[in-house]
């Protein structure tokens, strides 16, 4: 598996996003895909040994598509520029958090976890958890080793308190959050440096507990 080849193949893209160059260049694309697939499939493996609702889980089912929706406005690049994958029981396009990986050239790589945009039930959910379990998710977000690994939730807050929770909320702050995931950004030079895959999995199993936490919230759905 080579992502030195994956960035280069994505850095043409970048330059010639249209579904002639595609075309043309079907094969590169093929072998990038391939290479991203190994690496997707071998992250699964490792994530496995500490995150058994993963046993059975492909990379097919985790892999975004590069296209992008059938909704693009007209003139609009047809193709994104990174492969991705949201590794989570059920796949990509299951309700529950999910380990992400995305190659992108130009410094935009990055690695996360969590639920980025939940819909309306799961929002719902994941904030009746905070009000029934005060301080957990504060807590473990709180932990010095997740900080330092992983920062603050990347997402929006509401300005005004979600409807049924009072301003003086002990949890209001994180009752605020529209999304609740964490990433780390990586450039072009480390995503190709020896070690970069292995370095991972201990990176990932910082944030289960976050999934643990989030995932509990959605167990019904």
């Amino acid at each position: 598996m080579s992502i030195a080849f994956i960035l280069h193949f994505l850095e043409q893209l970048r330059e010639n996003n249209s579904k002639d160059w595609m075309d043309a260049h079907r094969e590169e694309y093929l072998q990038a895909k391939a290479y991203f697939v190994e690496i997707v499939a071998q992250l699964i493996g490792e994530l496995q040994q500490f995150d058994p609702s993963l046993i059975g889980v492909t990379p097919q089912q985790c892999i975004f598509r590069i296209n992008k929706n059938d909704f693009s406005k007209k003139g609009e690049a047809p193709y994104k520029g990174h492969f991705g994958a949201g590794i989570s029981q059920g796949g990509r396009h299951s309700p529950f958090a999910n380990y992400v990986l995305l190659l992108e050239p130009g410094n935009n790589s990055r690695i996360g976890g969590g639920i980025r945009q939940p819909g309306t039930r799961q929002l719902e959910l994941i904030r009746e958890e905070i009000d029934y379990n005060p301080g957990t998710l504060q807590q473990l977000l709180g932990e010095p080793e997740f900080g330092h690994l992983w920062g603050k939730l990347r997402a929006t807050q509401r300005k005004q308190p979600p409807k049924g929770y009072d301003k003086t909320h002990p949890e209001l702050d994180l009752l605020k959050y529209n999304g609740f995931q964490v990433l780390r950004y990586y450039t072009d030079t480390e995503v190709q440096a020896e070690g970069f895959l292995s370095s991972l999995p201990p990176l990932y199993r910082q944030v289960k507990p976050l999934h643990d936490f989030l995932n509990t919230a959605l167990t019904d759905l």
